[in-house]
């Protein structure tokens, strides 16, 4: 078989298995969440409402495409680390590697998406904001004040859909996500080169800081819960780990190109 053949083929397999999570992603979003009630005397229900102080759109358009940037320029300084020709079986390899983890990325952000729309859903847990957003008009209350019949009197209904969407943090997992991905990424792929140590260590720590920072912001934007925040980098991290470290078969990209070079 071809290397363009095999190529073809294996891109078609993976959208095959990769468009099932990403339908899946995008048919929750049209789930309404669990009506969950509240007790009148919550005060972690009373804070007032905050615009985010890093925005979705932001969000999930930077970081991915730093974590893209990052990949093809890693791997293309590792093929000029390894002394690669511009032969066609190396520069198959080059873009087969690049292909491959780019997939993966994808791949997980999709499987993250399922996870935190999957947990919004079942759990419809209020934000903190919720009194300033809904302004609830009692219908009828339970005997301990807790709340399940009401209505909201705020104006602005889609902070009203969305206030039902605390557990977990979208934001802590689609941060923490990338920057756990791009870390163990480095640990295995960044070259053995004279700044790479320095530069691994500072991307490293540098994208872990921000998606920490990302999920602290939806704290103090009165957003979510700490726990909520706490569960998001959690997920987001999991994914991470099994993406990386089982699902692209990492030591066998490396075997690969040492045979190759070797071979050469």
């Amino acid at each position: 078989m071809s290397g363009t053949r095999f190529f073809l083929l294996r891109v078609l397999y993976d959208l095959i298995a990769l468009i099932p999570f990403i339908v899946l992603a995008a048919a929750l979003y049209a789930v309404p969440p669990f009506q969950r009630g509240y007790f009148e005397d919550d005060q972690s229900l009373k804070y007032p409402f905050y615009d985010s102080t890093v925005s979705s759109i932001y969000l999930y358009t930077l970081a991915p495409i730093l974590a893209i940037l990052i990949i093809v320029t890693t791997e293309l300084v590792r093929a000029h680390n390894y002394g690669f020709s511009l032969k066609y079986k190396n520069v198959y390899l080059i873009g087969f590697c690049i292909y491959k983890f780019l997939y993966i990325l994808a791949f997980g952000y999709a499987v993250t998406a399922c996870f935190v729309h999957v947990g919004k859903i079942v759990a419809g847990e209020l934000r903190p904001h919720f009194f300033d957003v809904c302004q609830p008009a009692v219908l009828t209350k339970t005997r301990y004040g807790y709340v399940t019949n009401y209505t909201c009197s705020g104006s602005n209904q889609a902070r009203i859909d969305d206030m039902r969407l605390s557990f977990p943090s979208g934001h802590s997992a689609y941060s923490m996500y990338p920057a756990m991905f791009i870390a163990i990424y480095l640990f295995y792929r960044m070259p053995d080169i004279s700044i790479g140590s320095a530069l691994q260590a500072f991307i490293q720590v540098g994208g872990i800081t921000a998606a920490f920072y990302v999920g602290l912001t939806r704290i103090t934007d009165n957003k979510h819960h700490p726990h909520d925040v706490l569960v998001g980098f959690i997920i987001g991290a999991a994914v991470a780990v099994f993406a990386v470290r089982y699902a692209t078969d990492i030591h066998e990209f490396r075997e690969v190109e040492e045979e190759d070079v070797n071979g050469s």
